[in-house]
Parts: structure tokens; C-alpha cells; sequence
């Protein structure tokens, strides 16, 4: 995602090239170009300068620029120093209470930040709409807080970097991200010792890549997406999406060029505006990369787009005229022909006089999307809405552990309906955005009512088993199978796979490397034997409450599932068993002190062959 928010660099460590391009041109003056082409982290570091040299006597409209520029690049605490300076003082513009108010919140001081807002007075509509849904919001997340989060939002370690590293989509065999920390990385595509920089941000330019799972000796890799398709392109790429079948790319991308347009404000150059791209593959092959026709609007940004389930509508985010606020939600529908109709907004149900973004679709009918519009607890906050089009329900807060106080983006659910991800850069975050999983096998039945609620999805005809119960659901009498002798190769199969054992981290649902191993060569043995019928058993240690492990026990039954249904193996011959804490190896029950590693030694999957 495209934005200017949370980049924690040390201002005054800023190059000289960045601070005096211009050596004809006073601090004042660089300050205001910066500022005005958004490039916060400059116009922060200068603003700075001339407010060391100037104390007091600096202008309350300096101060509110210097503010806000710490406040785009995520210096929240630096932020409310400033806005708390700015009014006590006399020549106080009356944004500054606002201003102030937003910046409280992001740190998650709801009461401070209502004060703030309530001091806010204004003629226009569209702010007190905003100062309305503000002193709402503090409220609402004053009682959010409070209750306990269903699941756990872990990071994931080996997609997050110190700088900024976001998810935007799932595909068949992994996830699809955009990042500007991954640059100097030694990928397939080559690494970067200097990349270019966004003078925005002083961070490099975003890029797509995928990360790849089940398919190397190590369980994933990471690499650049199509870099021979998208390394033609220079500034920030993505994010991207694809449809179904995977013959089809939508990407975001800058206009390209040395020069931006002129767009009549101030005596700088304009925004470097973004557009949406197209490409088809045909004979293995991604054709060049072409605008999508009908989609982009001169002197406006298209980007972020996204298919519904059947592909036949294309949402993205534009901030052309017609729209609701800053930046909005439309759609467009598939012609005949193929081509796409004429962009709609999607109305005022999700869209408000503030900024909407990211919007993903991970089930049928199901919108995500994140606003600063709607009430929330600070930044971009996720929120759900069931509809289509332009007609919607009521959008759905999607409160802890998805939002904080900071942005919060990207909700993504892989394609078994209890695995996810999203982007975040709350605090304890190794970077400016990072990726956070989650594991949760009852998300359907806390979010949503449908079809799917209480179990994960399956694609195909697939019947996913029973939590609790090695058997299928009965269909009716069953003819006694019959009777045949074995062989000593199954024999030694079915032994061999009876012994394994799979162990887990703490309250985690994640394969270790040496299970992924292993499970490559239980893939290997039932494609040797394609009548077997498996059932995975899984456990957990005893610490934490008997329906949490049983929870997490289910957790790893899918986990294992799920890897090898990628490894080309029927869901259909796999059943499970979620044990819970119950018939543990060793001596550790509760109320019994162990060590860590006779905890590991419970926290474990199993398999017996059904045949």
C-alpha cells in the first residue's frame, strides 16, 4: 500500500542531498516544496531545523505542517508534543484540536484524544461529520479494549523486515506481497545494495513478490513476482492481484516517466499518480503489461484492485471525482467481450467523507476493506461488510486483535477458511508494516452466519471431516469391506507412519521444518497407496484451559491437512481427531510442574492408516 505513514527514520540523520537540493533556496522554501509534493521526512527534518532556530517565534502553521509531517512518517509521541504546543498558543488554528485529537489516538489515549476532539469547532459539514465519528470512535474503542481477543495475532519472523512488508492476496501455493524491505535480499531476482527512493518516505520503492509455500525442501521461499513482467517498471509496484485460475494479473503501478503532471497547486510538480495495469498469460507466457482500459482516470490515482469470487467484478480505490471523501471504493463489472464497464462507486454505506483502502474478498458476497471514516480505534481500521456492488449492509468493525490504534490493512484468508493474515504497524512490530498470522477454526461461526459458518471451506467436492470424530458422516448402511491380506511393503508403510510424530512450538499451529520434511515423505507414501485413508490425531500440552487446546489441537490437525492436500493428496482420505490436552506421553498433567521439553513432547500430531 502506497502511503507515507509510520517510516521510523531519525529525522535530523537525514543526507545532506535530501535536505539542500536547492542550495539557492531558503530552509522555508525547501520545507514547503517537500511538504507540498508529500514528502514528509524531508519536510519533517527542515520544519525541525527552522524550528530550533526560530523557538517561539515559530508560525502556528509551520508548526502544524512540522506535525503532521512527524505524525505521515509515524512519530505519534513527537506529534502530540507539537499539536500540545500549538494550543496553548494564541494564533492557534482550530484544526489543531483535531489534528491533536488523531494523533492521541494512535497511541491508544482515547479520553485525552476525546478531550481534543471536543474542543474542535467548525462550520464545515464534512469535518463535523469527522469530529462526530471521532468522539463515537473513542467510545466504541474504550469498551473494545476491554474484552479479550478470540485469537492470536503472531508475526511472521521470516516476512518482516525493519522496513515495510505488507500481504495483498493468496494464491494456490502461497501468499502475494509488496515490500520495500525485501530489496536487498539475495532473491532468484538479484539484490539491491542502493535501490531508489521515495523522497516521501526516504524508504525505497515498494515491489510484488510471492512467497511460495509447500514447495521446497524448507517448506517456502520467497521471490520477486514475475521480475522479466513487472521489472520494467520503475517506482512503487503493487499491490497485485490474480484472478482465480491464475492467468490473469492486475497490478498497481506509478505512472512512469521523469515528470509527474502539473496540477496547479503551489509551484511544485504533482502527485505522482497511481494506475492500474493489466496482463493475460497465453501459452505459458505473461503478455506486456497494459493500463487497464476503461479503469483509469487522468489526474486521479486507480490502484488496490480486487476480484469478487466469481471474477466478475472488480473492485478497486480511486480518488476521482464523484467519490464520497479522500479516497473511496468503486467497482466495475465484466462486459461481454471481457472488457470492464463503467467504474461505479460503491456508495455511502462503505464509503465516507475520509479515506477507504485495500479492499480483499475472501468469501462469496464478503467485502473487507480499511477506513479512517468509520468509527474505529485509531489509523486504518478493518472492517467487514456482506453485499455486492453498491448496495451493502452495515460495514462490521473487526475490533481485537485486528485493529489497534495504528493502520491496519489487508485481511487475508487463505483459501481453508481458518488460516489468515494481515498488515499492521502497531507497536512491538519489528518494522513500519508487518505481517501477522492467525489460526482460527471457528472464524466463520464469531464472524458471519451462512453456509460456511463453522467450517473451513474445501474447494472442490471435498467433505472436510468432523472436529472430534475419526468417522465421515454416516450416509446410510455401509457394505463390510472386504477382507484381503496385506503385503509386506504395506505392512512396513503403515508401521513406518504409525510411529511418526510431528512436535509444535507453544500455542503454536505451525510446521516446524523438520515436519514439513517429514510430511514430504508421508505425501510420498500415500501416492504409493491411493486407497489408504488416514487419520491425523492431534494434542496439546495441559497449560491453558481444556476447550483452548482442544481448539488448538483441531489447529494442527488442519495444519497438517493442509500440507498435504498441497502435496496433491485427496482431503477426501484424510480425517481428524482433536485430542486436546488428553493422553499426554509422559507425566505432565495438570497441576504437575515440567520442563519445556516434556511440554514439547505432548504438544504433537500422530497418524493411523485406515484401511
Amino acid at each position: 500500500m502506497i502511503r507515507c505513514t509510520r517510516i521510523m527514520i531519525p529525522l535530523m540523520l537525514l543526507s545532506a542531498a535530501n535536505l539542500y537540493g536547492q542550495e539557492q533556496k531558503s530552509v522555508l522554501q525547501l520545507a514547503e516544496a517537500a511538504y507540498a509534493r508529500q514528502e514528509y521526512a524531508v519536510a519533517g527534518a527542515l520544519y525541525n531545523r527552522i524550528a530550533r532556530q526560530k523557538g517561539d517565534k515559530m508560525p502556528a502553521e509551520q508548526l502544524m505542517k512540522m506535525a503532521r509531517s512527524y505524525q505521515e512518517i509515524g512519530y505519534y509521541k513527537e506529534a502530540t508534543d507539537i499539536y500540545k504546543e500549538i494550543t496553548t498558543r494564541a494564533d492557534r488554528p482550530a484544526a489543531a484540536y483535531f489534528a491533536y485529537g488523531e494523533a492521541l489516538r494512535q497511541l491508544e489515549q482515547y479520553e485525552e484524544a476525546k478531550t481534543q476532539y471536543a474542543l474542535f469547532t467548525t462550520a464545515n459539514a464534512d469535518s463535523l461529520q469527522l469530529k462526530s465519528i471521532a468522539l463515537k470512535s473513542c467510545d466504541s474503542a474504550a469498551v473494545w479494549i476491554k474484552q479479550s481477543a478470540p485469537v492470536q495475532l503472531m508475526p511472521v519472523k521470516e516476512l518482516n523486515t525493519s522496513s515495510s512488508d505488507l500481504v495483498s492476496g493468496v494464491v494456490q501455493k502461497g501468499l502475494l506481497l509488496m515490500s520495500n524491505g525485501y530489496r536487498s535480499l539475495a532473491l532468484s531476482s538479484g539484490s539491491q545494495a542502493n535501490p531508489p527512493i521515495d523522497k516521501r518516505t526516504d524508504q525505497p520503492y515498494y515491489k510484488a513478490y510471492i512467497y511460495q509455500q509447500y514447495t521446497g525442501g524448507n517448506g517456502a521461499f520467497l521471490e520477486e513476482l514475475v521480475p522479466k513482467l513487472l521489472g520494467k517498471y520503475d517506482y512503487h509496484i503493487g499491490p497485485v492481484c490474480m484472478n482465480r485460475t491464475e492467468d490473469t494479473l492486475y497490478a498497481t503501478i506509478n505512472i512512469q516517466g521523469k515528470g509527474v503532471p502539473y496540477t496547479g497547486k503551489g509551484v511544485v510538480n504533482g502527485v505522482r499518480h497511481l494506475q492500474l495495469y493489466q496482463s493475460v498469460k497465453k501459452n505459458g507466457q505473461w503478455e506486456p503489461l497494459a493500463p487497464l482500459a476503461g479503469i483509469n482516470s487522468d489526474g486521479y490515482s486507480s490502484s488496490h484492485a480486487v476480484l469478487s469470487s466469481d471474477g466478475d467484478i472488480l473492485y478497486f480505490v480511486s480518488d476521482r471525482p464523484g467519490g464520497q471523501g479522500q479516497s473511496d471504493i468503486w467497482y466495475a463489472e465484466k462486459q461481454a467481450d471481457g472488457s470492464w464497464g463503467t467504474p461505479v462507486n460503491c456508495g455511502s454505506q462503505i464509503n465516507t467523507v475520509a479515506a477507504e483502502t485495500f479492499p480483499t474478498v475472501n468469501e462469496e458476497g464478503i467485502l473487507y476493506f480499511s477506513s479512517r471514516g468509520h468509527a474505529g480505534l485509531g489509523g486504518y481500521d478493518i472492517y467487514r461488510v456482506k453485499g455486492t456492488k453498491s448496495t451493502w449492509e452495515t460495514p462490521e468493525n473487526m475490533k481485537l486483535p485486528f485493529n489497534s490504534g495504528a493502520d491496519d490493512i489487508g485481511l487475508i484468508l487463505k483459501r481453508n477458511g481458518y488460516e489468515g493474515y494481515m498488515a499492521s504497524s502497531r507497536r512491538g512490530g519489528l518494522g513500519r508494516d508487518d505481517i501477522y498470522y492467525f489460526s482460527d477454526p471457528d472464524y466463520f461461526s464469531r464472524v458471519g452466519t451462512g453456509e460456511n459458518a463453522g467450517q473451513p471451506p474445501v474447494e472442490g467436492n471435498a467433505q472436510p471431516p468432523v472436529a472430534g470424530n475419526t468417522q465421515p458422516p454416516a450416509t446410510g448402511e455401509r457394505p463390510r469391506p472386504t477382507e484381503r491380506k496385506h503385503t509386506a511393503e504395506e505392512e512396513t508403510d503403515k508401521r513406518k507412519l504409525e510411529e511418526l510424530k510431528f512436535l509444535y512450538d507453544y500455542n503454536s499451529a505451525v510446521l516446524l521444518t523438520e515436519s514439513r520434511r517429514i510430511l514430504d515423505e508421508v505425501a510420498a507414501v500415500l501416492k504409493r497407496h491411493p486407497e489408504w485413508k488416514v487419520v491425523i490425531s492431534s494434542f496439546a500440552d495441559n497449560r491453558g484451559s481444556d476447550q483452548y487446546n482442544v481448539d488448538l489441537s483441531a489447529l494442527r490437525c488442519y495444519a497438517v491437512i493442509d500440507y498435504l492436500a498441497n502435496k496433491g493428496i485427496d482431503p477426501r482420505r484424510l480425517y481428524y481427531s482433536n485430542k486436546g490436552e488428553k493422553e499426554p506421553v509422559n507425566g505432565c498433567k495438570d497441576g504437575v510442574p515440567c520442563k519445556e521439553e516434556d511440554y514439547k513432547q505432548n504438544r504433537r500430531s500422530e497418524l493411523r492408516v485406515k484401511w
